[in-house]
This record gives C-alpha cells, sequence and structure tokens, in this order.
C-alpha cells in the first residue's frame, strides 16, 4: 500500500468512526465502504462495514461483510462476534450458537485471535453492543428466543470484563420479553452471586427452583445447584435447593 493510499485509507477510517459516534450512521456506512474501497485486503473495514448495515437493521448484509472478513481473517474474534450478532438479528439461533462457541473454544484456548488493530483504530460496534442491536431487532421481526439468546449473550460479555450492572441490564432486558424463562432466572442468579448482591440472588434462587419443579429442565438445575453450591451453600434457603432429590422433581407431562 503506498503512503497516499494508507493515508486515505486511515481518513476515510477516521471520518467513519467520527459520523458514527455522531448517530450518522449511513454517513458512516459510506465512509467505511470507500474504506474497504481502498483496502479491501483487510478485516477491520469489512467488520466496520458490518457493523453499521447491523446498526441500521440490514442483518442479511451485515452477515455478508462479516463473512468476508473471516475469509480474511478466519478467528477473527470481532469478526466472529458480528457474525453471531447477525445470526441472531435474522433469528438464525442454531447457527449463532455454533459461532458462539466457536468463539468460547477461542478463548479457552488463550489465543488472541484478533489481528492487531493500527494505532488509535478502533470498531464503531463493539462486541455487547452488536449483540444489543440484533437482540433488538430479533424482537422487532418476532424472533423472541433469538432476542433472548443475544441479550443472554452480551451478559455473559459484560461479566467476562466484570461489567455486572451491564450485565444485569441485558438480562433484564431478556425478561422482559419472557418473565418465566428459567435460563434468563438462572442468569440473573449467576450475575447476582458474582455482582456480591446475595439477598437478590437467594431470592432469584428460590424463585428459579420453584420453576424448575414446574417446567423441568435437567441442565439449568443442575447449574442452580452449581451455583448454589458455590456461592451460597451458608444460607438455609439455599442449602435446602442443594439438597433436593433431583429425581424428586415432578416430570412435566
Amino acid at each position: 500500500m503506498t503512503e497516499d493510499l494508507y493515508a486515505r485509507y486511515h481518513e476515510a477510517l477516521r471520518r467513519g468512526h467520527q459520523q458514527a459516534s455522531e448517530g450518522k450512521f449511513k454517513e458512516a456506512l459510506a465512509s467505511y465502504q470507500a474504506a474497504v474501497g481502498l483496502a479491501g485486503e483487510r478485516a477491520l473495514p469489512h467488520i466496520a462495514v458490518g457493523g453499521m448495515q447491523l446498526r441500521l437493521g440490514h442483518p442479511k448484509e451485515a452477515l455478508t461483510s462479516y463473512e468476508r472478513a473471516l475469509a480474511l481473517e478466519p478467528i477473527n474474534l470481532d469478526a466472529l462476534s458480528g457474525r453471531a450478532a447477525a445470526l441472531l438479528a435474522a433469528g438464525r439461533r442454531g447457527e449463532a450458537e455454533a459461532v458462539r462457541a466457536q468463539i468460547m473454544t477461542l478463548r479457552g484456548k488463550g489465543k488472541d485471535a484478533t489481528a492487531p488493530v493500527e494505532p488509535g483504530q478502533v470498531l464503531p460496534l463493539t462486541g455487547t453492543e452488536a449483540l444489543a442491536v440484533a437482540g433488538e431487532q430479533a424482537r422487532a421481526q418476532g424472533h423472541s428466543d433469538a432476542a433472548i439468546d443475544a441479550w443472554l449473550s452480551e451478559s455473559i460479555e459484560h461479566i467476562a470484563v466484570d461489567h455486572f450492572d451491564a450485565a444485569i441490564d441485558a438480562c433484564l432486558r431478556a425478561l422482559a420479553l419472557n418473565s418465566g424463562s428459567t435460563r434468563v432466572h438462572l442468569a440473573l442468579v449467576r450475575v447476582y452471586f458474582m455482582r456480591g448482591w446475595h439477598e437478590q440472588a437467594v431470592e432469584r434462587a428460590v424463585l428459579l427452583d420453584r420453576l424448575l419443579r414446574m417446567v423441568p429442565n435437567g441442565a439449568n438445575e443442575t447449574e442452580l445447584r452449581e451455583l448454589a453450591t458455590r456461592y451460597g451453600s451458608a444460607d438455609p434457603r439455599v442449602r435446602e435447593i442443594i439438597s433436593r432429590d433431583p429425581a424428586s422433581t415432578p416430570v412435566q407431562s
């Protein structure tokens, strides 16, 4: 890349970042597309384009942009996170779950799966923001379960960096869609315990235990007992949950 082309590329990115920060998403999209035209061999501008397409409510187009980025850098975490968000926005839960599993595997290996970004360059849409946007778009399209998937994934991302209040907010958005969802209540138990809010966590755990006796779910029951054992075993209300025989839970016909 010549010095002049490099300067024009960075100016297009800088302009796009400024426009995105001002909420001018259509203008930002045009600037990022110009950056792609100047340096289409780099993943970063494709990811930036995908972020703006997702912002503008075009998940299919965003998915194409994220896939172009992944063709260049197959284990780029930002591109993978964006792809998962775009899939959820489109209601494609199974595919999104597979991508999220890939992300968790990469992180579990301790790999720096994202290529270094040039100094001063940041993405206009973070992974948590993409998931928040995807949840809203999935909800608007009537894909309630996909919206809950997105917000619970967002909560997990916030927890990973100790942003517990943001994690709670994401869970509460999911709860507003389905107040009886045991997986949402389980997510709240987890974040309340990790946040250090013992009383709220125990109250939610007791509520979830009652829900699980009405609507059994083996995986959620196991995780509830694991959380209860790890964080709240000194509390008699929690000990009752831990000691209950899972086999005694009535099976719903």
